[in-house]
């Protein structure tokens, strides 16, 4: 339920913008938008074009993109339709050919028919250079080398100037032709006429107009790149670097044409991958250090610049240049903190998921190097990163304490947000009580920064305050939603989706867990699309949708099952054990919930058992296994430390209520009905459910009708239908009839649909709810339209009324 890593957020309010641009054309006509050769988007275009092609859907807008076999579609798992473009037949081969060169003989046609293999570009270039009967010996070479090969002979029979002039277009960074132009002047040091192209124009390699040159194909600037020796290509660097005004332009071929270790330049480098990483540029970021550390004058800054250009890495998803760059950077074991460092490199670019006790101890003894030379920020994030593999892998209970020594040498601050987490992670039911206490005490604060705010409200979670954690998250993903920092948002929107439905805002856990797939989505984690379809297993569960619930569950199954992670596997069992506690079917909710207990199951978690103890108990009760729900009260308070949090507490009152004997149990009942238990509806309706079934059993049908008729209030509020339909049975037991709740109209709606029909019921714009909820207008309308046709209205104002009883909107 956390991470600690964060993301620029510049990417994803430029993809916003981008998509606003699009989408609010005020001419309202359709736009086509080409991308050729799209395997080489640098990582921050891609982004904001994946983000974009998303939301397309309901916009009379098409996105094409190009791009060469053997290279993975960009964007990810985005929606779109792929059309993989066959070579040419050897007919139509064979008929461009002949229109492209007439008059080949029999054995040179072959040969081009042969080594184009379909290719149109080959068939079209290759008998440019190659066609007279003596060559057709020539050696064979693959194809792009070949054509390359083809490009680059044309540049012999070009004047100087205009060779010089292609040169400069080839190493420019732009298309601009008074750039080129300016530069070839510097070069020749003489005027030059435009008109100096025009024989590489008559050639086929580059297209002008008024103002750019253009190359025909990719490969022909490769080619003439190639073609060039280093020295000329410095020098036309050098030149560059002269006439373009752009300050990060004019660096970057400062760097290309420099002949040696330049400490000054080295600087400047750095402070324009700053500028690149304000932008949440990374992958410019990574190349500029790269460069700047080839210029460092001593081994020091060399290494400092490779070893933060493998911190930025990490987030990049890019293991072997990550490794390359650890290798670069050359760090002397004999140092520690620069070990610390790439320890921690190597651990962000791995799966949390991964259970190996080895690589806790590891993180640990970094944590300590990372101290030791001064980088107490380095080894609090270190410990935090050891406390959730900690929870998130099933950690012993020694090495949990490993982890909680290793916190106490930092002595971080009382109240230091990953302080509090790290004792949270490693021992969630012994240590609940103490941070509780802290948790309160830090959610009279407001104006967190959101990712501290998510970090206290994950780890609200992990111990069960789920009254304090929906405060936090609330707080931190409207925050995020401001900052469009879309990859944080996912974690945190599941956070938000499950501390909500414990505190029976179902509605919202729904609306959350909806949104953390879609952004899941958009950055590519399987974990967090998965934790959020549990979610949603869950909440259907309760609500006896179990043919949904279990679509649920097997969609969030086949995400978890490859990554191993026993926490997701944990909570997977939670949600089909209430699911089948809802059907009333409580011996297959024992065998679900059992898991969580067995150490040689691959669901087996000590840290979130204690989730699991109102379900349990009540599945082995109900299933003549009294004893084995003994065993898990039992073991849950001692686990416990003094003053458990009160979730925890409302629990093992209800535990211990429906395994006591008749002179104990009503006692126990009171006890978990206390004032604590409002936070937790669902939970108190399952009480006064079982007191009032209890007290009816003891012939007192006139005591069990109150609480029976509140949790059929609670229940029916919640859309809780099996449960709803438990109290009126009881209820008819103990001699009173209850009418059969009335559905209300927006239960027909998707969590989206009802998302965006509050937001229009406070007024809101369909361009407004668009930028809150990172969609187009034209996608809202689309919606708001599904709305009115499905609850029966032909506009927006009689959306709050029909609205009244869905609950609270999210910010």
């Amino acid at each position: 339920m956390g991470d600690a890593t964060t993301d620029a957020p510049d990417i994803w309010l430029v993809a916003l913008a981008t998509l606003a641009l699009l989408t609010e054309s005020p001419y309202h006509k359709a736009i086509l938008l080409v991308v050729d050769d799209a395997q080489w988007l640098d990582e921050p275009t891609r982004q904001v074009l994946s983000f974009v092609s998303r939301r397309l859907s309901s916009d009379p807008i098409v996105l094409l993109l190009a791009l060469r076999e053997g290279f993975e579609l960009p964007f990810g798992d985005a929606h779109t339709l792929r059309h993989a473009i066959p070579a040419l037949s050897e007919a139509d081969a064979t008929r461009l050919l002949e229109m492209k060169a007439p008059g080949l003989s029999e054995n040179l046609r072959n040969r081009f028919l042969r080594e184009a293999a379909g290719n149109p570009l080959a068939l079209v270039e290759l008998p440019r250079s190659l066609r007279s009967e003596d060559d057709r010996e020539a050696a064979w070479l693959p194809l792009t080398e070949r054509l390359e090969r083809t490009f680059s002979s044309r540049l012999s029979d070009l004047p100087e100037v205009t060779r010089m002039l292609l040169y400069v277009a080839a190493e420019n960074d732009g298309s601009s032709l008074y750039e080129i132009m300016r530069a070839g002047e510097v070069l020749l040091a003489r005027t030059i006429d435009v008109a100096a192209f025009d024989l590489a124009v008559s050639a086929k390699l580059v297209d002008l107009d008024a103002t750019e040159a253009r190359f025909r194909h990719p490969l022909v600037r490769s080619a003439i790149h190639q073609a060039a020796d280093l020295s000329v290509r410095q020098k036309v660097h050098a030149a560059l670097a002269g006439v373009i005004e752009d300050q990060d332009r004019k660096l970057w071929h400062r760097a290309a044409a420099a002949m040696g270790p330049d400490d000054e330049l080295a600087g400047e480098l750095d402070l324009m991958a700053h500028r690149a990483q304000r932008r949440g540029a990374g992958s410019s970021v990574v190349e500029v250090l790269q460069i700047a550390a080839k210029l460092s004058k001593t081994a020091e800054a060399r290494r400092e610049r490779f070893l933060q250009a493998a911190e930025i890495v990490t987030d990049l998803g890019r293991p072997k240049l990550l490794e390359h760059l650890l290798r670069e950077a050359a760090v002397d074991p004999s140092d520690e903190l620069g070990t610390a460092r790439v320890g921690w490199c190597r651990e962000m670019s791995q799966f949390l998921t991964i259970n190996d006790p080895g690589k806790i101890s590891a993180l640990i003894k970094f944590a300590d190097q990372a101290h030791a030379g001064g980088a107490k920020d380095l080894a609090s994030n270190l410990l935090w990163r050891a406390a959730q593999r900690c929870w998130w892998s099933n950690a012993s209970s020694d090495t949990c304490s490993e982890v909680l020594a290793g916190a106490r040498r930092l002595k971080l601050l009382e109240l230091d947000s990953r302080g509090i987490a790290i004792c949270a992670y490693a021992e969630p039911l012994r240590r609940g009580g103490e941070v509780y206490a802290k948790l309160k005490a830090l959610s009279e604060r407001r104006g967190n920064d959101p990712h501290v705010a998510r970090i206290l409200g994950s780890t609200a979670n992990v111990v069960g305050a789920f009254d304090l954690g929906v405060t936090f998250l609330a707080e931190s993903t409207a925050e995020l939603r401001k900052q469009a920092r879309i990859g944080n948002l996912a974690r945190a929107l599941f956070a938000q989706a499950w501390a909500e439905m414990e505190v029976g805002d179902w509605i919202g856990a729904m609306r959350e867990a909806e949104e953390a797939i879609r952004f899941a989505e958009e950055i590519g984690s399987l974990v967090w699309k998965a934790a959020a379809a549990i979610v949603k297993a869950k909440v259907a569960g309760m609500q006896g949708n179990l043919q949904r619930s279990e679509e649920y569950a097997s969609q969030a199954e086949r995400l978890v099952l490859p990554s191993g992670a026993s926490f997701l596997l944990a909570m997977l069992q939670l949600a089909r054990g209430i699911t089948a506690i809802s059907a009333g079917r409580h011996s297959e909710a024992l065998a679900h919930l059992q898991r969580l207990f067995a150490p040689a199951d691959p669901a087996f978690n000590a840290g979130l058992q204690f989730f699991a103890l109102a379900d349990f108990v009540e599945a082995a009760v109900h299933s003549d296994r009294v004893q084995d729900a003994r065993s898990v009260i039992d073991e849950m308070e001692r686990v416990s430390g003094p003053g458990p949090v009160p979730w925890v507490q409302t629990m093992l009152s209800y535990g211990k209520a429906l395994v006591a004997t008749n002179e104990e149990a009503e006692r126990y009942f009171l006890e978990g009905l206390g004032p604590a238990a409002k936070n937790w509806p669902f939970l108190r309706g399952r009480l006064l459910l079982g007191y009032g079934a209890w007290l009816r059993r003891q012939r007192r049908a006139a005591d069990a009708r109150a609480p029976l008729r509140q949790a059929r209030d609670i229940f029916d509020a919640l859309g809780a239908s099996p449960w709803s339909d438990r109290a009126r049975e009881e209820l008819r037991a103990a001699g009173e009839a209850s009418l059969r709740r009335t559905a209300q109209v927006w239960e027909n709606l998707t969590p989206q649909e009802l998302h965006i029909a509050q937001l229009a019921a406070q007024g809101l714009s369909n361009k407004v709810i668009g930028a809150r909820l990172y969609l187009s207008h034209r996608t809202v309308g689309y919606h708001l339209q599904r709305v009115f046709s499905k609850i029966g209205i032909t506009s927006r104002s009689g959306l709050s009324a029909i609205l009244a009883t869905a609950g609270p909107t999210a910010a």
